[in-house]
């Protein structure tokens, strides 16, 4: 068997099986539908394959389950519906021979049933899972994302299509700018756990990188939030990603191997034992993108290397609730090595020597049991690390290295968690929950300071300290077309004792079928990263650490209102806009100066901080969206705003994310080709401000003979605005036991190298523009079976 098995994946992979087969192949659609507030199974609920004649369907079992067999591959609509909850339709899934369709269907309750109200089924397409969120949040479906052109398989470039998100003009980084706000202030979590920066390539006090370290292929359909979030989340000031990892099959084996230039992934999954519906999930990456150097000759003795390693582990039992093993680990390594002629220096970077190394680890046990049929309680114990080892050398012409900065950031995290989700009526339903975790740091930062060209110990040290988090919020159904909800979350930090608490409040009114208007507000806080309240000031003779100023910093907060509108024009065309205002404030500032951290995008100064800092930002996001039905779609998200702040000297300037506006376009076609393929054809075009930036003094940058800001102009000037066009071509065959999928994605296929900085060369004496990479390609073939 496991020969045979060998032999398709490499006829697979070598020769592309195009033949006609007789009968259009079949595979096995089944799943759950649970209560949308209880997570228990509802028996009895209907399950019917829309638009099949005769028409198909089947009832869930006494736990909530079905099984729907012999589907014909291909995309199909699933109606679901049970007495006193209100019908949904998930649309346009997709059935392959590759691995069994496996589905989770949540259910409302309705508040109010009778004879005379017709209960209309719904599609549930970019609707958030989670019950609590009414404002600024949207369902992040992975099988759909993956379709989206430059998205790559990394979910935080898809998400930088969604309204409100601004992507970074550096082609190369994935790191993302939510209305206005700081990329460090967004909150990663991966099922119900907290987590650090899940990015190869991660750069410290920064929340993005280069690309995810888990593979699309784990993920289930996840949350994306932009503002004024439930009472659940905390520690973040702009977004978060909760996302959530699928559970393996727990009937049959699956695999998935994938090739490609930029490296190979193998996913695996299955069941411990068919008896007990025990489970296993497993995802591995290792890349090499040497393919790099053949585009931009300037990576030579620069390719990046990353690999990573993500899993599920599933233990249902009888009596004793659900027990599930979470994992996510990758490292990555990337380097930089200066020409020794002095002939050939033309650019800065041609003298600079660097290194950025990180791994990043993290594993939860979760245990879920229903006390009674309305009551749920989660646990949680999960442990994470992080380390980041960077440094930074400029070779002089004396052929010395000139050090420039050099930082090692070790983080352990240990935590413990629990929630109790009680639903006291259709009407009411509850989450509670707490919160504690255990912070280990070891930290040595040593860089020239920009004000003062000073090079010196910014930080050193190691240590612990604890940060407790405690929640309660209800949703209350006021009547089946106006839902409340509100909560409060409260969090403490011990290395400082200070205490936030936070007020959370939003509301939905379904006017019409068509029509619902919603508001939000949320108080929301951040603890800085332990390296800015390490901070250390030297004495006059610059040799030895004294003081800690920026130990007492309280939490970075700000104020989140928004007001929103939908319109659902068909069931699978929808208009939405929000209006949204922003008020940050407590943000860490140096007086007297126009540094801010509302700006930093990773970094340490080590200069005293106060909490005067303010910033605001106002906008309006639109999105006009028609879901994949009739084999095509498209989304459209214009995002219009302005960000501003005060730093240590009280002038208003623009914030560096200042960028104004963001406009994507994104549209696809999928044909059919010989009754059980697929192409399919994706276009993106996204164009977007560029950023603001302090400008550099280069009479003064000549006569100290290094790189000195221009603070009297500092965020004045903005970089051009740019644009990227991408390109996904896909090609899917299904075949009797494996299918396989060929995929040619072009990331900026115009070939735009857009502005990205300035910096300056203190060997030719000049101001050097910094440019984005050109186009990168991505080809690969992808077996499951």
């Amino acid at each position: 068997m496991k020969n045979s098995r060998l032999n398709l994946v490499l006829l697979a992979l070598l020769f592309p099986v195009f033949s006609v087969f007789a009968q259009v192949p079949v595979q096995v659609v089944r799943g759950k539908v649970i209560d949308a507030d209880g997570k228990t199974g509802l028996p009895g609920a209907n399950v019917i394959l829309v638009g099949s004649d005769p028409l198909i369907g089947i009832t869930t079992d006494a736990g909530g389950s079905f099984r729907m067999e012999k589907v014909p591959v291909g995309r199909h609509s699933f109606g679901i519906s049970f007495m006193g909850y209100k019908s949904v339709v998930i649309p346009e899934i997709l059935v392959s021979t590759g691995k069994e369709t496996v589905l989770t269907v949540t259910l409302e309750e309705n508040v109010i049933t009778s004879k005379e109200v017709e209960i209309k089924a719904s599609v549930k397409k970019d609707q958030a899972i989670n019950p609590m969120a009414m404002v600024s949040a949207r369902s992040f479906n992975v099988e759909e994302s993956r379709r989206y052109a430059g998205s790559a398989d990394d979910p935080l470039r898809a998400a930088s299509n969604f309204a409100g998100v601004a992507s970074s003009a550096d082609i190369n980084s994935n790191q993302i700018v939510i209305r206005g706000n700081s990329p460090r202030g967004v909150l990663w979590r991966v099922d119900g756990v907290d987590i650090p920066n899940p990015n190869h390539y991660a750069y410290v006090g920064n929340s993005g990188g280069g690309i995810t370290m888990f593979s699309s292929q784990v993920l289930n359909n996840s949350d994306f939030y932009t503002a004024a979030f439930p009472a659940q989340y905390g520690n973040a000031l702009s977004g978060v990603f909760d996302m959530r990892f699928r559970t393996g099959n727990n009937e049959h084996r699956e695999y998935a191997v994938q090739a490609g230039i930029q490296g190979l992934e193998v996913a695996a999954e299955g069941p411990f034992s068919k008896k007990s519906g025990s489970s296993y999930l497993f995802n591995y990456r290792y890349s090499i993108l040497a393919f790099l150097q053949l585009i931009d000759p300037s990576m030579k003795n620069k390719i990046p290397q990353y690999q990573d390693l993500s899993f599920k582990l599933h233990f249902p039992t009888k009596r004793a609730g659900t027990f599930s093993l979470v994992g996510i680990g990758g490292i990555s390594r990337s380097s930089g090595v200066s020409i020794e002629d002095t002939t050939q220096w033309k650019k800065l970077e041609d003298r600079t020597q660097s290194t950025l190394n990180n791994n990043m680890g993290a594993v939860a046990l979760i245990h879920t049991i229903g006390l009674a049929r309305k009551t749920l309680l989660n646990s949680y114990l999960s442990a994470t690390y992080n380390d980041i080892f960077y440094e930074n050398y400029l070779m002089t012409p004396q052929m010395e290295l000139q050090p420039q900065q050099y930082i090692f950031h070790k983080n352990y995290r240990f935590t413990a968690s629990i929630n109790l989700n009680h639903k006291f009526s259709p009407r009411h339903t509850n989450r509670t929950g707490v919160n504690y975790t255990r912070l280990f740091y070891n930290i040595d930062i040593r860089a020239i300071n920009p004000f003062t060209g000073i090079y010196s110990q910014f930080d050193k040290g190691s240590g612990n300290t604890d940060l407790v988090q405690a929640y309660s919020e209800s949703k209350i159904d006021l009547s089946d077309r106006f839902h409340l909800s509100g909560g409060i979350h409260v969090q403490y930090f011990l290395l400082n004792h200070h205490l936030s608490v936070e007020p959370r409040l939003a509301f939905r009114w379904q006017i019409s079928d068509k029509h619902a208007v919603s508001c939000g507000y949320g108080l929301h806080s951040q603890a800085e990263d332990a390296g800015v309240y390490l901070a250390e000031t030297n004495n006059l003779n610059g040799n030895e650490l004294k003081i800690q100023p920026n130990r007492g910093l309280d939490f970075s907060k700000a104020h989140h209102i928004v007001l929103g509108y939908d319109f659902s024009i068909k069931p699978d065309l929808r208009f939405r806009t929000e209006v949204y205002a922003q008020f940050l404030y407590k943000i860490p500032v140096m007086p007297g100066s126009y540094y801010s951290l509302i700006n930093s995008n990773g970094g340490y100064y080590n200069d005293t901080l106060v909490n005067d800092g303010t910033g605001r930002n106002l906008g309006i996001d639109i999105t006009f969206e028609k879901f994949l039905t009739k084999q095509y779609y498209y989304l459209v998200t214009v995002s219009l705003f302005t960000s501003k702040y005060k730093g240590g000297d009280g002038i208003e300037r623009n914030t560096r994310y200042n960028s104004g506006y963001v406009v994507n376009l994104l549209g696809g076609k999928e044909w059919t080709v010989r009754k059980k393929n697929l192409f399919g054809v994706n276009i993106k075009a996204t164009l977007t401000g560029g950023e603001y930036y302090v400008p550099i003094d280069l009479q003064e940058s000549i006569q100290q003979h290094r790189e000195i800001p221009d603070e009297t102009n500092a965020y004045r000037s903005q970089l051009p605005a740019f644009y990227y066009f991408d390109l996904t071509l896909t090609y899917r065959t299904n075949h009797r036991k494996f299918a396989g999928t060929w995929a040619i994605q072009m990331k900026n296929l115009l070939n735009q190298k857009p502005v990205t900085g300035y910096v300056y060369n203190d060997f030719t004496q000049s101001i050097e523009e910094v440019r984005s990479m050109g186009i990168i390609p991505f080809i690969s073939y992808k077996v499951e079976f």
